[in-house]
């Protein structure tokens, strides 16, 4: 199923979850850069004169523009040069990138430093994904991608609270003073105090030391990593294909259920940010963390491909929550079932990450894992976030209000039972892999 390489060398279990508390920063610090945009909409149109398309555009499109297109030459780099180095540079560079959008004065301006956080970021998880994957033993594994991940949980939750604090200490004025730079909109405030949060982190990962690789050579060309995911297509695209349906059940996701509480219980929209955040601080990095320990379990006690399996058994669980939570009979029975949702349904990230890094042989998994965000990314971005949408706006035009809410319901329902099928398929087809390789 995977090529055989050498071992990761024995290390200190001290310096193994250091690097792995070191990255899961990486990436917290990414998704606080990433996310604290969205929070600053209205004061950022306003000030820019720009217009809902324009907004819509430097939030998402912008980023996932570079994001996407530097994706492969990241794995490149991650492959060929010292990780600490290329993932340092990377960044320093956006958070340059979210120090100069603070100071932008025009939408172009804006434009600029947002297409520097997409390609700064593009590197954070391949070059990651490379270090778990030579400096931890299989059995370890699963865990340190779940720290890692947890990331994503801290970062958006900590831009949500943050920002907040920041409006709420300056009264949410439209201007703030500050020493040095005077008087500053308090969305520039905002995004300047984020880039600093990130620009220690850029020193952290020196603080580590640099995993040997452990492939059986040189590091191969990009045409090598297709080669080896072409010759194990029918794998490869299965895992991609469940993969991109349970992005859609997390993070999409996320992005329409505060919509649906405003709408459908009128829940104020401080209460919700402040909720939200908890919540996904919380429940989602547990259900990353959870998610990694248990698959590690798994392949301690020899149960055959874990990753699969659990991934069935999260899926398995998820159906009930998903479906019902948007249409639950009251906004407390709503949050408890959204809070279930939360701790079993983010662990499927952490799921389909440990699944690519277990596949990828060490010499080219940068390029391979970054096939894998960009692939996530996409879909994430594009896909999922107008498939809630548009189901909303066209299949339940007719119910008001409920409209998000059936919408959520009947997707999310839909998907994990696709993505059970899915996993269940997987199982079977490494289970045949193992068996043909004996």
């Amino acid at each position: 199923m995977t090529a055989q390489v050498s071992a990761p060398r024995p290390a200190s279990s001290f310096k193994l979850w250091y690097m792995a508390v070191v990255l899961c920063l990486t990436n917290a610090v990414a998704f606080v850069d990433r996310q604290s945009l969205p929070l600053l909409i209205d004061q950022i149109k306003t000030d820019l004169k720009v217009s809902d398309t324009e907004v819509s555009f430097l939030v998402g499109l912008a980023f996932i523009i570079t994001y996407a297109g530097f994706s492969i030459p990241a794995g490149m780099l991650v492959d060929k040069f010292p990780r600490r180095a290329v993932m340092s540079a990377a960044i320093t560079f956006w958070s340059a990138s979210t120090v100069f959008c603070s100071f932008a004065g025009s939408f172009t301006m804006m434009l600029i430093g947002r297409l520097g956080i997409g390609a700064g970021e593009s590197v954070g998880g391949p070059g990651s994904m490379s270090l778990v994957r030579d400096a931890f033993p299989p059995e370890k594994r699963g865990r340190a991608v779940g720290i890692w991940a947890m990331g994503a949980n801290i970062g958006g939750a900590a831009a949500l609270l943050l920002g907040g604090a920041i409006l709420a200490a300056i009264n949410d004025a439209h201007e703030a003073t500050v020493p040095v730079f005077g008087a500053v909109r308090s969305w520039q405030l905002v995004l300047f105090c984020c880039a600093m949060i990130t620009l220690p982190v850029a020193l952290l990962v020196w603080t580590f030391p640099e995993p040997p690789r452990t492939g059986a050579g040189e590091s191969g060309g990009f045409g090598d990593a297709m080669r080896f995911m072409a010759s194990r297509w029918k794998l490869f695209g299965l895992v991609f294909l469940v993969n991109a349906v349970t992005i859609i059940l997390v993070v999409p996701h996320g992005i329409w259920v505060p919509a649906m509480f405003g709408r459908v219980w009128q829940v104020p929209r401080p209460t919700i940010g402040f909720t939200f955040g908890l919540m996904t601080l919380f429940l989602g990095a547990s259900s990353q963390f959870l998610a990694g320990t248990i698959m590690d379990r798994f392949e301690k006690a020899g149960i055959k491909n874990p990753i699969p399996l659990f991934g069935v058994i999260v899926t398995l669980l998820l159906f009930i929550p998903a479906v019902w939570m948007p249409l639950a009979p009251s906004v407390t029975m709503a949050w408890i079932l959204q809070g279930v949702y939360m701790l079993v349904g983010t662990s499927l990230f952490t799921i389909g990450t440990a699944f690519v890094t277990r596949l990828a042989p060490p010499e080219i998994a940068g390029k391979v894992t970054s096939l894998h965000f960009l692939w996530m990314g996409l879909i994430g971005t594009f896909v999922g976030t107008s498939l809630y949408a548009v189901v909303s706006d066209r299949v339940f035009a007719g119910t008001g209000p409920m409209a998000m809410a059936y919408s959520l319901a009947w997707v999310a329902g839909a998907l994990d039972v696709l993505a059970c099928i899915g996993f269940i398929a997987l199982l079977g087809m490494t289970t045949r892999l193992a068996q043909q390789s004996t």
